[in-house]
């Protein structure tokens, strides 16, 4: 069995004035032919789940590239270009192969794409033609579209959020697309796209209503007649056609059987849509909160400034409540600012007084003037260790430490997530040892630093990707859609 193989994965956010390209990938992972595989066998990614799996089942994988990139704004439309052709070059060249298995996020736009995953496997089908299976990976936050479904033969999402199932999601994508090779099977899809989105904050898998709905669509997996099934909750930051929730079933060719499961589970994530809604606290009285606790350390959560979902990372808004605090104990935070991670690494050992953040998304921060300590960071590159994408890496550039009293700025020239702990100590900064700890994630932190922190504070602060959706200038979504909407009907549900 010789199948053609890939990971291709970004998500973006069309909120977001940080654009993305190359720069990204590169910032990342980015890795073409027989490295891609060599390079990707050990570490804990989708691709890393279709080599394990390949191996187990005496499948030779036909490599084309492993590209793993930060979130970020929509894809420059000439790099987009570029990196595409790269791939689908080596998609045709490849040879007779008996199937397709692809690592994609689903939630990809570029400027001229506003579904760049659907128009890839458009012309990867065009390729390999109607009669081979494709089989995908995606990311828990796919928005599913009419033209992804049409050009493969099974969709496979992660099954956790905090997302520690990347490596088993490929497994299951893998052993999914052998079965239907080895079997010659002809799955029947049912889609239910459901009209809502939801802020990532209390979307985890692990309880309240995404934990209750995993574990349904994991109990339905395996029931008679069923290959697969997947919740896809969406990030809700794209601004584009067929955004929404989506529900998808395949069976071993019942169709009535599919569609009905997929509905019902549909329905049940529109009747709990009410409970995803997050608590928020304002920047001050979240500082204040995090330093009255008798021992640390205390996270405070600014999702809305979360690299890991499209936002810049320049957001002050809790580094001037930081500042404006009498802290007394340590509080680390992360700003992206080129400008000012480069001063202060050129002037390390020194107190400097210069201007920090608000400089990539200024329609929504301002600056900060900050007087400190200058710490060059030597190496900008991290590995996450973690839990999550464990093996992956990130390159944050110049790099810098700016310590204002008890607090330390881990100033950075790239954005780069910043959910795992891996990132302050790059920096020399041990997040055990600190009173706050700022963190710029909507849920990933709660695996990554479950061993560190039990506690932790959503704040209230702008950001491109707030969780008060309501905010957001969206323009080309279909509408109505909860909770933009109010809805208590569900337009043109069916039965």
């Amino acid at each position: 069995m010789r199948v053609l193989t890939g990971s291709l994965v970004q998500e973006s956010n069309t909120f977001s004035p940080l654009r993305s390209g190359l720069d990204f990938f590169r910032a990342g992972c980015l890795l073409f032919d027989g490295e891609s595989l060599e390079a990707m066998a050990e570490k804990r990614a989708e691709l890393s789940g279709f080599i394990a799996a390949s191996r187990r089942a005496g499948v030779e994988l036909v490599p084309t590239l492993a590209a793993w990139a930060s979130s970020g704004g929509p894809f420059d439309a000439r790099d987009f270009q570029s990196l595409t052709e790269e791939f689908l070059r080596r998609v045709e060249t490849a040879g007779p192969v008996d199937g397709v298995l692809l690592a994609l996020h689903g939630a990809w736009v570029a400027e001229d794409h506003d579904d760049a995953d659907g128009w890839l496997l458009e012309r990867v089908r065009r390729i390999v033609g109607p009669h081979i299976p494709i089989v995908v990976s995606l990311d828990l936050h796919a928005n599913v579209t009419k033209r992804m479904v049409s050009n493969v033969n099974g969709l496979v999402g992660y099954r956790t959020y905090p997302h520690i199932d990347m490596f088993e999601t490929g497994e299951r994508a893998a052993d999914l697309l052998f079965t239907l090779i080895r079997d010659g099977l002809h799955p029947a899809v049912g889609i239910c796209k459901v009209p809502m989105v939801v802020p990532p904050e209390n979307a985890q898998t692990t309880d309240g209503p995404a934990g209750d709905l995993m574990a349904e669509v994991i109990r339905l997996e395996r029931a008679p007649h069923i290959l697969s099934a997947s919740l896809f909750v969406v990030q809700p930051w794209l601004d584009v056609a067929e955004m929404g929730c989506t529900v998808l079933v395949a069976t071993d060719g019942d169709g009535a059987l599919a569609q009905r499961r997929a509905d019902g589970l549909g329905e049940h994530l529109w009747n709990r849509r009410h409970e995803f809604q997050v608590p928020l606290v304002p920047p001050a009285v979240a500082v204040e909160r995090a330093l009255s606790v008798p021992r640390g350390p205390v996270l405070l959560v600014d999702s809305a400034d979360s690299v890991s979902s499209g936002a810049p990372g320049d957001s002050t808004a809790v580094l001037r409540a930081l500042l404006d605090a009498p802290a007394g104990r340590p509080a680390l935070v992360t700003v992206v600012d080129p400008e000012a991670a480069r001063q202060a690494a050129w002037q390390d050992g020194r107190t400097i007084t210069l201007p920090v953040g608000g400089r990539l998304d200024p329609a929504r921060h301002r600056p900060v003037t900050v007087s400190g300590l200058a710490r060059r960071v030597p190496d900008g590159r991290i590995t996450f260790t973690a839990g999550i994408g464990d093996g992956l890496s990130a390159d944050m550039g110049g790099a810098a430490v700016l310590q204002a009293g008890d607090v330390h700025i881990l100033l950075m020239e790239k954005p780069v997530p910043c959910y795992d702990p891996a990132l302050y100590r790059a920096a020399s900064l041990e997040p055990r040892d600190a009173q706050v700890v700022v963190v710029k994630s909507p849920n990933n932190f709660r695996w990554t630093y479950r061993e560190i922190a039990d506690e932790w504070i959503y704040v209230d602060a702008p950001g491109a990707s707030t969780p008060r959706l309501g905010t957001l200038p969206f323009r080309w979504v279909p509408r109505p859609l909860f909770p933009l909407d109010d809805m208590d009907w569900w337009p043109g549900r069916r039965g």
